[in-house]
């Protein structure tokens, strides 16, 4: 009997290490499934841009749906502020990442105005000739991020 309960506090133990571990890779499936609800939205900001040759400042610039209209499984809301996109995290997602912020960022080269835009991701730097739209207001731990958000 005392054998039976070693074993089983054993087993107990080593489940409750490998619990934790699994909130990052969980938490990268739930945030990649936010970013997807982004796409359409970036090709209606980046197609204001070449248009306009500016970043819509907001959603009703942008002709888009109100913050708490854009949401999802894992997206409380995404608001557009000067061209980024802000996605805070709700709903369904993982308890650390509730009300937590993940920013979707344009990026042009300097002075070409005619160059094509590329986006990064949460805490992604800028390369080296190019600058971003907008303020980076992600707040969420490294660990959770898809590796094009690090």
């Amino acid at each position: 009997m005392i054998e039976m309960l070693l074993v089983l506090s054993i087993v107990a133990v080593l489940a409750l290490m490998i619990i934790p571990s699994f909130y990052p890779v969980k938490a990268r499936g739930q945030i990649a499934e936010s970013l997807e609800i982004a796409e359409p939205l970036k090709d209606a900001i980046t197609s204001q841009y070449q248009l306009l040759q500016s970043f819509p400042k907001d959603n009703e610039e942008a002709k888009l749906p109100q913050p708490g209209y854009l949401i999802g499984n894992y997206t409380a809301s995404t608001n557009l502020e000067n061209g980024a996109l802000h996605i805070v995290l709700g709903n369904k997602i993982i308890k650390p990442l509730d009300g937590k912020t993940l920013s979707l960022r344009p990026i042009t080269v300097i002075d070409s105005t005619q160059s094509p835009i590329s986006w990064v991701c949460g805490y992604s730097g800028v390369p080296k000739g190019m600058q971003a739209a907008s303020d980076n207001k992600t707040d969420i731990e490294k660990k959770f991020l898809p590796i094009k958000c690090r």
